[in-house]
This record gives structure tokens, C-alpha cells and sequence, in this order.
């Protein structure tokens, strides 16, 4: 695996972290786009591969159509509007004792945990204030 960090990786990365994570492909692509002008889409996916196997980035699917991205930062929760699907950091401490449940799951047949996580699902400040419009449901987010 190439992994020297070319420009375009670290604009990627720079996009990533500058704009607090939980950005799809897509929108990174927008983002580095002005400052590469010839990148191109695929190249988007490669980087963020490579970022995501590098231990950089992780990559946060929530079960909507979209993966997210963010830098790799200390263990925290997610906060999900299942309305407009906006995805903010929850600024609240981690519960300590989940990680006596995530060792005691480790025990249970053999099974190896890479990562757990917790996300709040639910409809941000903004959506509850907004009348609702005909025909205009809200996204599913899968529990898995």
C-alpha cells in the first residue's frame, strides 16, 4: 500500500478535521475540489481509504444511504437528527462503566471487538421547529 502523504491526502485530511468530521465523500470532494482543481472523485474515495486503514480517519456508517468520515479522536457519542440527518458530536463525558460491559463482551465466545459505539437518535432543535410538510417523512436510521 502507498502511503507516503501526498498534497491532495493531506488536503483531504485538512478538509476533514478543519470542518469537525462528519462529512461524506462527496462533501470532502466539494472541499479539496477548489484547492485541486483536476481531483478527481475516486481519488477522493482512494485517500480516504488509505486514511481509514492508516488509523486517521474513521469512517461512520449510521445506516443511511452515505458513510461519514472524521478524525480519530478520543472515544465519544454521536447525536443524529433522523429528520435532516445532521450528525454533531455529543459534549457530554463517556460512561465509564460501558467499558466494563465492552470487556465482558470480549469473554463471550470468542468473539474480538474492534469498537463500540453509542448514537442519540432523534430530531434536532431546528426540525422540531419547523411545520411539518406533506409527504416529507423522516430518514431511517437503521439500528443494527
Amino acid at each position: 500500500m502507498n502511503t507516503r502523504n501526498t498534497k491532495q491526502r493531506q488536503a483531504i485530511f485538512d478538509a476533514i478535521e478543519h470542518h469537525g468530521g462528519h462529512l461524506t465523500a462527496d462533501e470532502v470532494y466539494k472541499l479539496v475540489k477548489r484547492r485541486f482543481p483536476r481531483l478527481s472523485l475516486g481519488t477522493v474515495y482512494r485517500n480516504l481509504r488509505v486514511l481509514v486503514e492508516q488509523g486517521s480517519l474513521r469512517e461512520l456508517d449510521f445506516g443511511m444511504a452515505v458513510t461519514y468520515f472524521e478524525t480519530v479522536k478520543d472515544s465519544h457519542y454521536h447525536i443524529i437528527c433522523r429528520v435532516c440527518g445532521s450528525i454533531t458530536d455529543a459534549e457530554m463525558p463517556i460512561e465509564r462503566r460501558l467499558q466494563s460491559v465492552v470487556a465482558q463482551a470480549r469473554n463471550l465466545g470468542g468473539f474480538r471487538i474492534e469498537e463500540h459505539r453509542l448514537d442519540f437518535i432523534g430530531v434536532c432543535a431546528s426540525c422540531q421547529s419547523k411545520p411539518k410538510k406533506a409527504g416529507r417523512g423522516a430518514r431511517p436510521i437503521k439500528s443494527r
